[in-house]
């Protein structure tokens, strides 16, 4: 009894933490970010996402815990941003980052990532503000072809379907706990869609990321804590998708060719990172922004969105290739308006197929080892998924271990799938202890 006190009055007091502050208290310790363009409220002062000052606008800041998008009040108030910039202690062994930080460059994990990419091969550009266009965007060189500020896609780029009639299904952000309400809806109509997966957010939700890889949709990769990635130095990004491509394979067992940029921020220096690490960038079809992600944050309402979607819709028939639309699964409001407006209108709609990205391009092997369970593809099946114990230091001891080779072979297997084991972090261990309030 004596040896396990400490930890009853460690979870005493994180259930009284949940009893006194709610569901919706925990739930804000997830990554809530968000992509789309900047969104100006307070008349025009202050910005939705983003971070640091720039041309007298107050920003707040795309690394932090939480972005600012959901409803502020005095019970639910701001969290404090992610420490990331001060973020020194090396990982330890088979651990990850600190969820939502930035991860340290000086790990020596990272080093060995950084070994697969021959910077010199690597544009040089000025890094940007927040991923925010300078004032004079004739400033920004063409050859630069930073989509942020002048819709530049490259040729390799994936920005719609080439099929007319073709809708690539794409969910940004999750697994959330809102997640499975989503999948149990596109189980019931057979459909599948690409989820561009936070690693931050696979870490905490494993048995989420499982369930929707099973089911066979496409799982890509959205990098570790959703930055500007034209903000960050080429060291972090390597980091940022590394640590992603880590975690999602720890779950699932098999590594994504593919990613989207958070919030669209690339340009020709992102990308040739990306390249040589062996993705593939997919964004969403230019003006195909639902912006679900601004519901939450009262800066739309679900019919103003299910009302746009419907005008692409009348398009459709017109239009001579598919789409891609930038969706959202983190929130439970982006969940609700898909399932209560955007796919009931999608399914009603002659003409109109769904699909994964990879499937509207041709790419029946959306994975390094194969196809996985994309299509019904059992190629690279994993034959253990998520074995690894918990500490009560908070950290997961791993059973596996990974590799920086190209080849990704023999990847650490595993993340523990129960309540007792704290992968990273404080956050992740509430939001473990609270799963029945939410």
């Amino acid at each position: 009894m004596v040896r396990i006190l400490p930890q009853l009055v460690a979870l005493s007091a994180a259930l009284t933490y949940v009893l006194a502050h709610g569901p919706s208290r925990i739930r804000r310790s997830q990554s809530l970010t968000h992509d789309g363009p900047p969104v100006f409220i307070d008349g025009g002062s202050s910005y939705i996402n983003g971070g640091g000052p720039y041309s007298n606008k107050r920003r707040a800041t795309h690394n932090s815990i939480l972005e600012k998008r959901a409803p502020t009040d005095p019970q639910h108030p701001e969290p404090a941003t992610c420490t990331q910039k001060t973020y020194t202690t090396p990982i330890a062994a088979g651990a990850f980052p600190a969820l939502d930080c930035i991860p340290f460059i000086e790990d020596p994990q990272v080093q060995e990532w950084l070994k697969l990419v021959d910077m010199t091969k690597v544009p040089s550009y000025p890094l940007s503000n927040d991923g925010v266009c300078p004032t004079d965007t004739g400033s920004v060189p063409a050859a630069q072809c930073w989509w942020t500020c002048s819709k530049c896609s490259a040729p390799e780029d994936v920005t719609s379907c080439p099929q007319p009639g073709t809708w690539g299904l794409t969910y940004d952000d999750g697994p959330s706990p809102d997640s499975p309400r989503l999948y149990d809806n596109l189980l019931a109509h057979k459909q599948k869609a690409t989820l561009f997966i936070v690693g931050s957010r696979a870490i905490s939700f494993p048995e989420t990321l499982k369930r929707a890889y099973t089911e066979g949709h496409h799982i890509a990769i959205h990098t570790w804590s959703h930055p500007a990635m034209t903000s960050i130095s080429n060291e972090q990004i390597v980091a940022e998708l590394k640590w992603t491509e880590k975690a999602i394979k720890s779950v699932i067992g098999v590594t994504p060719k593919y990613w989207r940029p958070p919030f669209g921020d690339v340009d020709n220096r992102v990308r040739a990172i990306a390249t040589q690490l062996g993705y593939k960038t997919i964004i969403w079809t230019e003006g195909f922004d639902t912006n679900d992600w601004n519901i939450p944050a009262g800066q739309a309402t679900p019919q103003s969105v299910i009302d746009t979607f419907k005008t692409w819709l009348v398009k459709v028939p017109t239009m001579t290739t598919g789409f891609i639309v930038l969706e959202h699964d983190l929130w439970p409001q982006e969940v609700d308006v898909a399932l209560n407006g955007i796919l009931p209108a999608a399914y009603a709609t002659a003409g109109l197929t769904m699909m994964p990205v990879a499937k509207c391009i041709g790419d029946s092997t959306p994975y390094l080892e194969g196809a996985g369970t994309f299509l019904g593809g059992n190629t690279t099946t994993p034959t253990a998924l998520g074995t690894a114990t918990g500490t009560t230091t908070g950290s997961a001891t791993r059973t596996g271990t990974s590799t920086a080779t190209p080849t990704h072979s023999n990847a650490a297997a595993g993340l523990t799938l129960s309540s007792r084991a704290v992968v990273v972090g404080s956050s992740v261990v509430l939001m473990y202890l609270t799963r029945a309030f939410l």
